[in-house]
């Protein structure tokens, strides 16, 4: 795995521009060397063999049906069916090796790239994650990795560039695509001040009113109240992925006029909530009064994907496997960095101020 500060450790010793204030941490996709139709997942090869399997079935018939036909017409059917009889066992061939592994989807020419959302639409490509300051823009860290979101990237990235700057405590910033309770916990456990909205999962109904985020938590009496003003008890414990929670449920939903909105459960409504639950709500708190803060993120990390799309022209990688990746993408933000520094600093002050580094 390469990432950037190695190859650049001596931009994180020039006091002279460097002044930590905030972190914002956000990823883009760029587009792999592999061709979306050298991508297969479940879905597609179940299609794929459904068709071979359409095309196998006409051609026996055709077959059958060609007693009287010249024996040329006969071997070029025979031919076909071959082939796709053998397009069949490739397409389950690959099926298996997708279960082997325990994938959904694999690249077939560069095998560590995937499948992701980019700009609205699918594309094969990487995910890129960069750490930037908030007062000039320079990218403290980057990784290039393979996860289809961003959910699992925070403590990842936040934690490196809290090693790679030797702060104690640092505030970080982010969007609600990395909200994920326990990359939080991590974060805060390590004396990070976290700014990240929660993600806003509806119930089942698709009602808004009635999302979590609208039932009031009593810490004293541990219990929620709903928005109509009914309250949930503790019902029982349950755990889901390594996370324990505690389930609370509604005492007098059944009467309620508001039920058809808020719940399809024939039970009633329950929410549930995560042992360590108040770190979140503490974070939600902390991002609702800093909004100011929080809204400097976009203007932060747009900055040094604007300039290496848009200016320096980079919207796809040249090679191929993670770890080449990863280099490429290591070496334009080192470019990127550098043109940073030019356009503060002219190329004589620059020398002086590195010699004054030896």
């Amino acid at each position: 795995m390469v990432y950037l500060a190695p190859a650049h450790r001596c931009f994180y010793d020039l006091h002279f521009y460097f002044t930590i204030n905030i972190i914002a941490i956000d990823g883009t996709k760029l587009r792999a060397q592999n061709s979306k139709n050298r991508c297969v997942t479940k879905s597609t090869l179940d299609k794929k063999i459904e068709y071979a399997d359409q095309q196998i079935i006409s051609y026996i018939s055709e077959i059958e049906k060609s007693e009287n036909k010249s024996d040329r017409n006969l071997k070029e059917l025979k031919v076909k069916l071959e082939d796709y009889r053998t397009l069949k066992e490739n397409y389950k061939k690959q099926q298996a090796e997708l279960t082997e592994k325990g994938l959904e989807q694999q690249s077939l020419t560069d095998k560590d790239s995937r499948r992701m959302k980019n700009n609205g639409r699918l594309d094969i490509c990487y995910n890129v994650q960069t750490t930037v300051d908030s007062k000039n823009h320079f990218v403290i860290d980057a990784e290039t990795v393979n996860d289809i979101n961003d959910e699992n990237q925070l403590s990842n990235m936040a934690l490196k560039t809290k090693s790679l700057l030797k702060k104690r405590k640092m505030m970080v910033v982010a969007d609600t695509g990395y909200y994920n309770a326990t990359e939080i916990k991590q974060c805060v456990d390590n004396k990070l001040t976290i700014f990240i909205k929660r993600s806003k999962a509806n119930n089942k109904k698709k009602n808004n009113e009635y999302r979590k985020d609208k039932f009031l938590y009593d810490t004293d009496q541990d219990i929620y109240q709903c928005p109509e003003g009914k309250k949930l008890y503790f019902f029982e414990n349950t755990s889901k992925n390594g996370m324990k929670y505690k389930r609370y449920k509604c005492a007098d939903c059944k009467n309620c006029p508001k039920r058809s909105a808020c719940t399809t459960s024939v039970t009633g409504r329950s929410v549930q909530r995560w042992e360590y639950e108040e770190i979140l709500d503490k974070v939600a708190e902390n991002t609702l009064l800093n909004n100011e803060i929080y809204k400097q993120r976009r203007s932060i990390v747009e900055h040094p994907f604007g300039t290496i799309k848009r200016t320096l022209g980079y919207t796809y990688f040249l090679r191929r496997g993670l770890d080449s990746v990863n280099a490429e993408s290591t070496s334009m933000f080192i470019a990127y960095n550098l043109k940073r520094l030019l356009s503060m600093f002219s190329i004589p002050d620059l020398i002086l101020k590195f010699k004054s580094l030896a």
